[in-house]
């Protein structure tokens, strides 16, 4: 005659429901952790060396600004056209690629001024939309300087230097 074990929970040769759920709960705080962490972007590093050698201007602040459109067509040619000025509405913005084929929005704040940033939110990479939204985390930034408005983002997007050449919008 064979007698069955009387085996417990807590005395069996395989993990306990407990310990499974206790792994599980750890593994979901570190992804969720990792996932509201902040790792410095490639952008945000050029940023800050940038910001170092201009004298520690601030990366919100708009260094590329206006140039009137008395610039030579010659000058154009030899500069990289990122967009056409007609294209851009005043108050209005278009994403583009950069003259290093970069992701950047260009923001047109005056008749005769646009200004040029990087597309990538300094939160967690992700492409910022030319209404200066993040769609990752609601991050907003300001269309004329690019300076944190609201969201998780603890800077504003960095500049990129861009300047109207004739009926052209060049990298600058």
């Amino acid at each position: 005659m064979t007698r069955k074990q009387d085996v417990r929970p807590d005395q069996s040769d395989g993990v306990s429901r407990r310990t499974v759920l206790a792994v599980g709960a750890a593994g979901a705080t570190t992804l969720t952790l990792a996932a509201c962490s902040q790792a410095p972007s490639p952008n945000q590093a050029q940023s800050q060396a940038t910001s170092a050698t201009a004298g520690g201007a601030s990366s919100a602040a708009p260094t590329a600004g206006a140039t009137s459109s008395s610039a030579s067509s010659s000058d154009a040619a030899a500069q990289k056209v990122l967009a056409k000025l007609s294209d851009i509405p005043v108050g209005s913005a278009v994403a583009a690629k950069g003259a290093d084929g970069s992701e950047i929005i260009i923001s047109r704040t005056s008749d005769t001024a646009v200004a040029g940033f990087s597309a990538i939110c300094p939160h967690q990479g992700c492409t910022v939309a030319p209404t200066f939204a993040c769609p990752c985390h609601g991050s907003t930034f300001d269309s004329k300087t690019g300076a944190r408005v609201s969201g998780p983002t603890p800077t504003g997007l960095s500049t990129v230097a861009v300047a109207i050449s004739g009926q052209n919008i060049v990298a600058g």
